[in-house]
């Protein structure tokens, strides 16, 4: 990939694929491919929530100490 992914690319990619599967739009050649692309979006996803959670949790405790 070129260019730094976002979350929101991610999750509207997640979108994609999942519809795309509901809709039947996944030929069987596909599918492990597709998958795969999933799950690794999902990691990015989890990754990144858990950082913008420690983030958020390194903002707050530094509010408490002033």
């Amino acid at each position: 990939m070129n260019k730094e992914l976002t979350y929101k690319e991610a999750l509207m990619r997640l979108e994609e694929i999942m519809n795309k599967i509901q809709s039947g739009g996944v030929d069987i050649d596909e599918l492990a491919k597709i998958l795969a692309e999933a799950q690794g979006l999902i990691a990015f996803c989890r990754n990144h929530i858990y950082k913008v959670e420690e983030d958020v949790k390194g903002i707050i405790d530094s509010l408490d100490v002033e």
